[in-house]
This record gives C-alpha cells, sequence and structure tokens, in this order.
C-alpha cells in the first residue's frame, strides 16, 4: 500500500467521529476500508479521510445516509453539489415551517387550557388533524398584485421577518378558533386577554409606520387569494378577534 494510511482509531482522532459510526459505514459500504488479511487490520486512506469528512458534513445537513452513498459520485461536481444542497435546503425548510406550526398549535392549545381547564380538547384536536402543516408555502403560488408585493418589499427586506409574523399571526388566530370552539368567546377574561395580546401583535408590527398599514391593509383586501384553510380560519375568528380587540381598547390598559 502507498501513500499514508490511517487505522480506524486515527480516522476517528482525525474525523471527531466514532470508532462505531466509522465501522458502520465500513458496513454498509459507504466508506469502505482496505484490509490488511494478514494482520486482520482495516486500514484507510487520505482519499478516505477526505470522504468521511464529506459524508459527516452532508450528514451534519440532515441528508439521510443512503442519500449521501446514492450521490457520492456527484459530490465533486460544483454543478451537482449546488443542485443537491437546494433540494436539501428545500427540505430542511418545509420541515422547519411544519415545526413552526406544531409550535403554533402547542401554543394557542395551552393559551386555551389555561382559560378554561375544564374545557372539551376534542374539537381542538379534530381541528388540528385537519390542519395542513405546510399551508405557508402555498403563498409562494398566491398571485398578489403588484401593488401589494411593492408594500411588502418597501417594508421588509429580510423574507424571514415576514415569515414569523406569519406564524405570530397563525398562533394567535388558531387560539381564537379553539376559543370559539369551546364557546369561551364570551367570556369577559378570555377577550380581555386576547385582545391584549392582539392589541400587542398589531402594535409591534405597525407601529404608527404607514408602510406597514398599507402593507397589512392591502393584504387584507386580498383575503380572497389566501390558501383556502388561512381563510378559512381568519373568517371563523374574526368577529371574536374584532371584539377582544376592541373589548380590549375599551376597558383595558392599551396605552402601553
Amino acid at each position: 500500500m502507498s501513500g499514508k494510511l490511517y487505522t480506524v482509531g486515527e480516522l476517528a482522532r482525525l474525523s471527531g467521529a466514532t470508532i462505531r459510526t466509522i465501522q458502520y459505514y465500513d458496513k454498509i459500504n459507504l466508506l469502505a476500508a482496505k484490509r490488511d488479511e494478514k494482520n486482520n487490520i482495516r486500514y484507510y486512506s487520505k482519499t478516505d479521510l477526505m470522504a468521511l469528512q464529506q459524508i459527516l458534513f452532508y450528514k451534519r445537513l440532515g441528508f439521510p445516509l443512503k442519500e449521501i452513498k446514492n450521490n457520492q459520485m456527484n459530490f465533486d461536481d460544483a454543478t451537482d453539489i449546488k443542485h443537491i444542497l437546494k433540494n436539501q435546503a428545500d427540505i430542511l425548510f418545509q420541515q422547519e415551517m411544519e415545526t413552526k406550526m406544531n409550535l403554533a398549535i402547542i401554543e394557542a392549545v395551552n393559551a386555551s387550557i389555561e382559560t378554561n381547564s375544564e374545557q372539551n380538547l376534542e374539537p381542538i384536536i379534530e381541528l388540528v388533524l385537519g390542519l395542513n402543516k405546510q399551508t405557508i408555502l402555498d403563498y409562494a403560488n398566491v398571485d398578489f398584485d403588484e401593488k401589494t408585493i411593492e408594500l411588502f418589499a418597501d417594508k421588509y427586506d429580510d423574507y424571514n421577518e415576514i415569515i414569523e409574523i406569519y406564524w405570530q399571526w397563525k398562533q394567535l388566530v388558531l387560539e381564537a378558533v379553539s376559543y370559539k370552539l369551546n364557546s369561551t368567546h364570551e367570556e369577559i377574561e378570555t377577550k380581555l386577554q386576547f385582545g391584549k395580546k392582539w392589541h400587542e401583535f398589531t402594535k409591534s408590527i405597525l407601529d404608527d409606520d404607514p408602510y406597514a398599514v398599507s402593507a397589512f391593509e392591502k393584504g387584507l383586501e386580498e383575503s380572497d387569494k389566501w390558501p383556502q384553510e388561512d381563510l378559512f380560519l381568519y373568517n371563523f375568528s374574526k368577529d371574536f378577534i374584532d371584539d377582544a380587540y376592541n373589548y380590549y381598547l375599551r376597558k383595558g390598559d392599551a396605552s402601553d
């Protein structure tokens, strides 16, 4: 054998992977070891070390081992790498949106339970089971008019900021829906507390900024173009949201 060779222990030390991990990669032929049959020892070359680092890199980015193995021949081509990474970025984004949806549901249900610990969770469970966790992705296909797009572009330089606002909105809408499903929306304390939340939400995103106000007014004007799920949830909860918000403005301390 020519060139520098490493034992599995040396490869583990240099790469940061465990010996067991490297042995497993050898077993599934993802990183096959060279074998000294006479001494029954496994060896790895410098090329293997680089391949292992590449495997660990893509594993860190969330690629399944099967996909890494299938794409090994493509990882040396810059164009292929760019395409592979773009696909993985799309997958991770979808997973992130599903996680945010789950968190929004948890926060909404928890808030509803805090209001009434003896409420019936069955209608909320039925609602959650019917929700599409990737509804936010449908907005990419919404044909908003140029004025609406321009207003949002003027206000928000970072698309991630719009996404965060969306999830704040979705959580509050789901909370409002849960109150209506459990007929707790008429309770004074429920209206007061939710009205405060809605006030703080709108204040944080609008804050007397005419660009923000115009952008969101235009967005509401085109609500008929929203994904069906969001439009249904908003229309179902809108009367409670408006009532709670106005009640808070009358009875609560909205000066803050």
